[in-house]
């Protein structure tokens, strides 16, 4: 291999382990505001006998988490996305072409990519949460 293939290889895996990390970090992040919604989620719902106004600010501030979710999913996406435009770019230089094969036969699939799919979970909870607001919203107003 000559010297100038030689690093471009090795560009080329440090770019490819790059994106594992960042799959990582999505993930945390992932876990960590799951963790909170289900902690606020149980939270309201106890509150609910107790202190509904209490309550309705927590669905309010739980909507505004599901929003950082939800923004936290779209920016890992694009970072992910950014990072495969140049892993494709490297691969004009190799021999194969792994990751552009692999995204070409996906795309094929016609799938949802995991993003989209993860959007879905922060929509719920806020769901969850108008549900929440409304129901104690009511309860207020003696309608419950």
């Amino acid at each position: 291999m000559e010297p100038d293939q030689d690093i471009i290889l090795r560009q080329y895996e440090l770019m490819v382990n790059s994106t594992f990390q960042v799959t990582n970090w999505r993930q945390t992040a992932n876990n960590f505001f799951l963790a909170i919604n289900t902690t606020l989620v149980a939270i309201a719902a106890y509150l609910y006998n107790f202190s509904p106004s209490t309550g309705i600010i927590i669905g309010v501030i739980g909507i505004g988490i599901t929003i950082l979710w939800y923004e936290t999913i779209h920016y890992f996406r694009a970072l992910n996305k950014s990072k495969f435009i140049v892993i494709h770019d490297i691969e004009k230089k190799l021999p194969i072409m792994m990751f552009s094969m692999e995204y070409d036969h996906f795309r094929k699939e016609k799938r949802e990519i995991a993003t989209q799919i993860e959007c879905k979970i922060p929509c719920l909870f806020a769901v969850v949460y108008l549900a929440i607001i409304v129901i104690l919203i009511l309860k207020i107003g003696g309608i419950l």
